[in-house]
């Protein structure tokens, strides 16, 4: 079966494959996990950093920590910024072909090296809201994601090749 992923230019769709590549482990030990925006959870992060910086420098006794949190919040906004130029860069790829067969998923890209995850290699294949997640069993391969718009053709194949025991539905969860 072969599925046009028409990801190009789609924000929330890069936002979410962002969160999960970030927190692989968190998704292998539960795949039941709620994506969120990685941009938010940033600043969420520099937002209480900097309460925790300034409420520090009131306190004489814990001014030490000021200087602790002046650095993590340094971080965090230096991963905000890389994060929201990755995305732009993302958001720059051509869409993909996704090809699924009796021996596994593999993600076409034009001009560029294709990836393939065979069937006994894959851990969970998780719907979320905006993306569906082909999530590997370790690092040696690479995660494969489609545009939540395939989720019917993608049940499709696992039902046709007896793979829907792999399969993790989270799109209830944001509803």
């Amino acid at each position: 079966m072969i599925i046009e992923n028409h990801e190009k230019e789609n924000k929330k769709y890069y936002e979410e494959i962002m969160y999960i590549s970030s927190n692989y482990y968190i998704f292998k030990k539960n795949p039941k996990t709620r994506v969120h925006s990685l941009n938010k959870v940033f600043l969420l992060y520099i937002i209480f950093f900097l309460i925790l910086f300034f409420a520090s420098l009131w306190i004489p006794q814990i001014i030490i920590l000021s200087g602790v949190t002046f650095i993590l919040c340094v971080i965090y906004i230096y991963l905000f910024v890389e994060t929201n130029y990755k995305l732009r860069e993302y958001r720059k790829h051509n869409n993909s072909t996704i090809k699924i067969d009796k021996t596994g998923i593999e993600n076409i890209e034009e001009n560029q090296v294709s990836s393939k995850l065979f069937w006994d290699a894959i851990e969970y294949i998780i719907i979320n809201k905006h993306s569906i997640c082909f999530l590997p069993k370790n690092f040696a391969h690479f995660a494969i994601f489609i545009e939540i718009s395939a989720k019917d053709k993608v049940y499709e194949a696992l039902k046709k090749y007896d793979k829907l025991n792999l399969l993790i539905d989270n799109s209830n969860k944001y509803k």
